[in-house]
């Protein structure tokens, strides 16, 4: 039986990977206006990505008999600079939400909640993921500065993103 502790804190948890659908929508949608479409179409498929994320703890709750809290969603800020704005944010966004699955990773210990805790694994795994994609792209950014050749080159491989 899952702790109405962990309860709360993954309800807090969908709340957190449905914001970061529409941060990354957001995101997506100024690349689009900005002309940088590889960029839109990588950042659409990070958007879904966090609804996929948000569903599975949905679908844990679910399983586990567990409440599911359905939460209301800000508007999230759209304005930016620059490309290399958006990936330096859309990178600290992904360790902020890094560093909730590790209190979520902390808490399943304490309440000695092997279920929660295995449950988990994937999302730790995912996340180091995430931080080195994002990290990758914001120093091949770093790199090109503000040389346009530079950037539609990394737009064209943002473009190239298959999951």
């Amino acid at each position: 039986m899952i702790s109405e502790k962990l309860v709360k804190l993954i309800n807090d948890q969908i709340k957190a990977e449905l914001e970061s659908e529409y941060i990354y929508l957001a995101m997506a949608v100024w690349c689009a206006k900005e002309g940088f479409t590889g960029a839109y179409s990588w950042l659409i498929k990070q958007s879904e990505e966090e609804h996929e994320h948000a569903m599975k703890f949905i679908d844990y709750l679910k399983s586990s008999n567990a409440e599911v809290v359905i939460p209301s969603i800000s508007k999230p800020d759209a304005s930016f600079d620059s490309l290399l704005d958006i990936f330096e944010k859309a990178l600290e966004h992904e360790r902020y939400i890094s560093s909730r699955i590790f209190k979520l990773v902390d808490s399943s210990v304490e309440e000695d909640d092997k279920f929660t805790e295995d449950f988990l694994g994937w999302y730790v795994e995912e996340q180091r993921e995430e931080e080195t994609t994002f990290n990758f792209v914001v120093k091949k950014l770093k790199l090109v500065g503000s040389n346009i050749h530079g950037l539609m080159m990394i737009d064209s491989m943002l473009a190239n993103r298959e999951d």
